[in-house]
């Protein structure tokens, strides 16, 4: 009898187990199934090492098949960008950025690169050589599915549709703030000046107004990093760690000053600087009003989704990780290493997942449904 009872017991449970798995199947066929499309967000992923490869293995993960697009927000090459032709670091960042956009190619994905200051000489004298180089370097690889956007240092606008309902904006935010000569001969760009820029952007919003719009660029519109005035005790005490990782020498007086001058003295890269201040007002006054929009960016170092009267998503967190402040307007602030996904979904809701290596693993770490709002 008791024998016979524990043969039910086992039949039971591995009833149970198999109807758990059944659910199961069935939940994660139906999740994917709401996804439209999926956009994969990866910044300032330049740098070939543990934490890079991390993020790129468990993002190739995410992947749908047929639903998914990556964008690499810029600073792809570190330190100053693609080597031009000759130079000793032409071989090295040319692996480089092979290791970003190659795994997703291996399964199909298309790969969109964003530039970011980095990429234009760390904001020095060969900013444009070195961003036109890395764009035919792209384009040698005879891929119609792996692009710089916008390429041959033009401002853009370009514009990336993602599905139906959804489309990329992107442009170059560095070419705005780039203190060095970025005239392309006649003919290269569609837009050559800010305000043939943002006519174009104007074109793109009314052709797009009933869409959700990613706003795509290196530089956030808004951020709670060092790039938008904010600095950890870790800076004012260790100053050199900003240079050196591991200088943990202590200058607790001398090192407040590298913040404070910071601050006072900005430099284009920082949103404290009237070049940075005009690029984001400019392009606000495009899209006032617009209520589908968001912004997506890296430049700081960390994982941020920041809701004011705007919507920005920061991925900057590829290949680096910086101190970031959980400020008044962030729903989550993070250093950790990571990246985020976007997902539209069959209502034209946006799901943003924010992916996160929280210690030996890569959890889900923050949700966000953004809602889509229908536009006369």
């Amino acid at each position: 009898m008791i024998i016979y009872r524990n043969r039910q017991y086992k039949v039971l449970i591995l009833v149970l187990l198999l109807l758990v798995g059944a659910v199961s199947s069935y939940c994660q066929e139906r999740y994917l199934d709401s996804v439209v499309s999926r956009t994969i967000l990866i910044g300032d992923a330049g740098e070939m090492d543990m934490q890079q490869d991390g993020v790129i293995q468990h993002a190739v993960k995410r992947v749908i098949a047929g639903k998914t697009n990556v964008f690499y927000l810029g600073d792809n090459i570190y330190p100053r960008g693609m080597g031009l032709p000759g130079s000793k670091e032409e071989q090295e960042t040319k692996e480089i950025i092979t290791s970003q956009y190659k795994p997703f190619r291996a399964v199909d994905v298309p790969v969109y690169f964003i530039p970011g200051n980095h990429d234009w000489d760390k904001s020095g004298p060969l900013g444009l050589a070195k961003i036109k180089r890395q764009g035919a370097f792209l384009k040698e690889q005879n891929d119609r599915s792996l692009a710089l956007i916008p390429a041959e240092g033009c401002p853009g606008p370009i514009e990336i549709p993602l599905a139906q309902n959804m489309v990329v904006i992107a442009f170059d935010s560095e070419w705005w703030l780039y203190p060095y000569n970025k005239t392309n001969e006649a003919g290269v760009c569609e837009c050559n000046t800010k305000e043939e820029m943002l006519s174009k952007l104007k074109l793109l919003l009314e052709k797009n107004k009933h869409k959700m719009i990613l706003l795509a660029s290196h530089h956030p519109f808004q951020t709670y990093g060092s790039h938008g005035g904010y600095y950890s005790f870790k800076d004012h005490v260790f100053p050199l760690t900003s240079l050196k990782k591991g200088l943990y020498i202590p200058l607790p007086v001398i090192g407040s000053l590298y913040p404070m001058m910071r601050t006072v003295f900005a430099n284009p890269e920082d949103m404290g600087h009237k070049l940075y201040k005009e690029m984001v007002s400019s392009v606000d006054s495009v899209f006032a009003g617009f209520p589908n929009l968001v912004h997506v960016a890296g430049h700081d170092h960390g994982l941020q989704f920041i809701k004011s009267g705007q919507t920005q998503v920061v991925s900057g967190s590829g290949a680096k990780h910086n101190y970031v402040k959980k400020g008044k307007n962030a729903l989550y602030a993070s250093t950790l290493p990571g990246y985020v996904v976007a997902d539209q979904l069959i209502n034209n809701y946006v799901r943003f997942t924010y992916y996160a290596n929280t210690g030996s693993t890569f959890e889900q770490v923050f949700t966000y449904i953004k809602e889509f709002k229908p536009v006369l």
